[in-house]
C-alpha cells in the first residue's frame, strides 16, 4: 500500500561504502525535507555500539537516529540501525525493526528495506546502491523503480567495490549513475521545494516531526578498529 506521502531516501553499501554514506549525508541541509534510512553489512558482532549514527551525526546537519520498532518516520531525520537489525517501514511510515543476527539476513538487509519502502512510499522512494560486494540492494531497487521511485546508482569505475552497482544496473533501468558528489546534488535537489506532511496529511515545516516517533576520509580511528559496513 503506497500511501506515505513524503521522501524517503534508501541508501545501501557495504565493503567500501563508509565514506560514500558520509559524502551524502554531510550535503543535506538542514532543512532537507525527508527521511533517509541507511542498510549496510556491518558484522552483528560488533552490533553493540553501534557507531554508525555516532559517525555520521559529526558530519551532517541533519537530525541522526535509530529506528525504534513501531515509531514513525521523522523530516529531516536520517536512521541506521545496528548491525544486528533488519529494519523495514511498512504502511504509514511505520518502522518494523527486528533483531535478526544470521548471515543470510545480513547479506540481504539492504533488499529487505529497499522493496519494504517501495511498497510504503511508491513514487516518494529514492534508491541508492553504493559501493559493495555480492548483489544485495539490486532486488530492491527494482521494486522502487517498478513503484515509480527514483534509482541513483555509483558509477562502478568511482567505487572502492563494485560488485553491488554492477548487478544494480544489469537489472535495472536505472535513472541516473554516477560520483556520490553527484548523487547527492541529486538527491538535494529532488528535495528543494518539497514539504514533509504528518499523519493528518498536514503540512508541516523541515525539520519537524512528520509523525511520533553522512568529507573524504582517510583510515579512521574507527576502520583501524575493524570497522566495516
Amino acid at each position: 500500500m503506497r500511501d506515505y506521502p513524503n521522501l524517503v531516501v534508501v541508501i545501501g553499501a557495504s565493503a567500501g561504502g563508509l565514506q560514500e554514506i558520509v559524502k551524502i549525508v554531510a550535503s543535506l541541509p538542514a532543512s532537507f525535507a525527508g527521511s533517509i534510512i541507511v542498510a549496510t553489512h556491518r558484522d552483528p558482532q560488533n552490533a553493540v555500539p553501534n557507531l554508525l549514527p555516532e559517525i555520521l551525526d559529526a558530519r551532517t546537519q541533519v537530525s541522526v537516529e535509530e529506528p525504534i520498532n513501531n515509531e514513525y518516520l521523522s523530516c529531516s531525520t536520517i536512521y541506521v540501525g545496528t548491525a544486528n537489525q533488519r529494519v523495514e517501514v511498512v504502511e504509514g511510515g511505520e518502522f518494523k525493526v527486528e533483531i535478526d543476527a544470521t548471515r543470510f539476513a545480513r547479506m540481504k538487509r539492504i533488499d529487505d528495506l529497499f522493496v519494504s519502502v517501495a511498497e510504503t512510499a511508491g513514487e516518494n522512494a529514492i534508491g541508492v546502491v553504493l559501493s559493495g560486494r555480492l548483489s544485495d540492494g539490486a532486488s530492491g531497487l527494482a521494486a522502487i523503480k517498478k513503484a515509480g521511485g527514483y534509482c541513483f546508482v555509483q558509477h562502478p569505475e568511482d567505487a572502492l567495490f563494485d560488485s553491488m552497482p554492477l548487478e544494480a544496473l544489469d537489472r535495472v533501468n536505472v535513472d541516473f549513475v554516477g560520483s556520490v558528489d553527484e548523487i547527492a546534488a541529486h538527491i538535494v535537489q529532488i528535495a528543494a521545494g518539497r514539504t514533509c506532511e504528518d499523519r493528518a496529511s498536514a503540512a508541516i515545516e523541515p525539520g519537524q516531526a512528520c509523525s511520533p516517533g553522512f568529507i573524504s576520509m582517510g583510515e579512521t580511528d574507527m576502520e583501524k578498529r575493524g570497522f566495516d559496513i
